[in-house]
């Protein structure tokens, strides 16, 4: 008798669907990456239009620390709750029982539960966004000079 299996374990050679992980990783990096630019763009303009408090703050003594930490926490928390939103999102969708009625088809009774470290995944991309997208517009707010500010 000779038995081999035809399931992808057999590979020694490791993971054969590692191409497609890598694809889809890149894909799923990009689309962060671009949404993390956008996120720029709208911290950009809403520093801008809060230059005028900035400068307040700075003439009132916030030194340059808080005023970075200000911006960079908006932006931080910000991505946060709506990655927590998203998540739970999710685990609405994929735990209903209307998703898994059309995916069992009656026949499959015992579904894997939501993988925890998909969910831990996408926190942590999503503050690792927020920190990157509040970055910039944090340093352009403490570079804001207050005689300058204050004039808006």
């Amino acid at each position: 008798m000779s038995v081999n299996r035809q399931d992808y374990a057999a590979y020694s050679n490791g993971d054969p669907f590692l191409p497609i992980t890598l694809m889809v990783g890149g894909v799923a990096g990009l689309i962060l990456l671009l949404g993390a630019l956008g996120l720029v763009n709208i911290a950009l303009v809403t520093v801008r239009q809060r230059i005028r408090e900035i400068g307040i703050r700075r003439s009132f003594g916030a030194t340059a620390g808080r005023v970075f930490f200000s911006v960079m926490m908006e932006s931080v928390v910000a991505t946060v709750v709506a990655g927590a939103v998203g998540v739970a999102i999710a685990i609405l969708i994929v735990k209903s029982p209307l998703v898994e009625n059309l995916i069992g088809q009656g026949m499959v009774t015992d579904f894997p539960p939501f993988p925890a470290g998909a969910a831990i995944l996408g926190l942590a991309s999503a503050t690792a966004v927020g920190a990157l997208a509040g970055l910039l517009p944090a340093l352009v707010a403490i570079r804001v000079r207050v005689i300058d500010a204050i004039r808006y």
